[in-house]
């Protein structure tokens, strides 16, 4: 009970003194202080603390009697007001959040010569792997997008994606994004906030182009590395797996590769629901 009202924000003595409280009913600092053990000086101290905390009331005699609020009000007290700490403590993280994200970002990485690759399965693993990318380009990423990427993490129930928030401050920096998107995904159709916001980049640094796909899906980042993405063969708005590959000579390879299908692909040409975007 007592290691409970410490974790409820209560200070060793301030616990001490309402329970001592709670016992005797009314009391004044002097018998509080002989039941709790809390040194008579510090009593009043602690008594004004639990009074702005709302758990005891005070009563203006002489001397001074307090009584401890009943215990179902005081819980209630005390859960709002570690509530409203913990969310202070939140919003003040979230800022040093973004603030360190930047200045982690803003380092100038070393180029990477040697081969490196890593891999993960599951549509929340291949999402992570995709927002790091979106997050670590520094100049130009080419991407593919088939039904399942585009479905499930663009088209988020989320007011803003994670995947969207990623492109959009990858946008935002000036990375140069090339988009081929699979014929099959309706963008005409697929109208909602975060596909605008994305969308309001194009001609600026964001192309997009309208292709068939018969290969496997994959991105391009800065010249030096390479998403392979797997769809699933049984939920087809998922992404199986993800080879996330750090390598020169590979990813020139599927530039080329890119480049060529690039030149075959239609423009996008985007109407009607879109056009509040520009």
């Amino acid at each position: 009970m007592f290691e409970n009202l410490r974790s409820f924000g209560l200070t060793k003595y301030e616990a001490e003194v309402y329970l001592a409280l709670l016992r005797l009913g009314s009391a004044d600092a002097n018998l509080i202080s002989s039941t709790s053990g809390v040194p008579l000086g510090r009593m009043y101290s602690i008594l004004n603390d639990l009074h702005e905390k709302r758990i005891i009331h005070s009563q203006e005699t002489r001397p001074r009697k307090f009584v401890a609020v009943d215990p179902s009000t005081s819980i209630k007290y005390l859960i709002e007001a570690q509530r409203f700490k913990l969310k202070q403590q939140s919003l003040a993280l979230d800022d040093m959040a973004s603030e360190l994200e930047k200045e982690l970002l803003g380092i100038k990485r070393s180029p990477q010569n040697k081969q490196f690759w890593t891999a993960a399965m599951g549509a929340g693993a291949v999402l992570d792997i995709i927002i790091e990318q979106l997050n670590m380009v520094n100049k130009e990423m080419s991407l593919t997008v088939g039904y399942p990427e585009f479905s499930n993490y663009v088209l988020s129930k989320k007011p803003e994606s994670d995947l969207a928030k990623a492109m959009l401050r990858a946008l935002e920096r000036g990375v140069k994004f090339r988009m081929l998107i699979d014929r099959v995904i309706n963008c005409e159709q697929s109208v909602d906030e975060n596909v605008k916001s994305i969308f309001r980049y194009l001609g600026k640094n964001l192309d997009c182009r309208i292709t068939t796909f018969s290969s496997t899906l994959f991105d391009v980042i800065d010249d030096d590395m390479v998403n392979i993405k797997i769809n699933s063969p049984i939920r087809k708005e998922e992404l199986f797996a993800i080879v996330h590959v750090r390598d020169k000579d590979l990813a020139a390879e599927m530039k080329e590769y890119f480049d060529e299908v690039w030149k075959k692909a239609e423009p996008l040409k985007l109407c009607g629901k879109f056009d509040s975007i520009y």
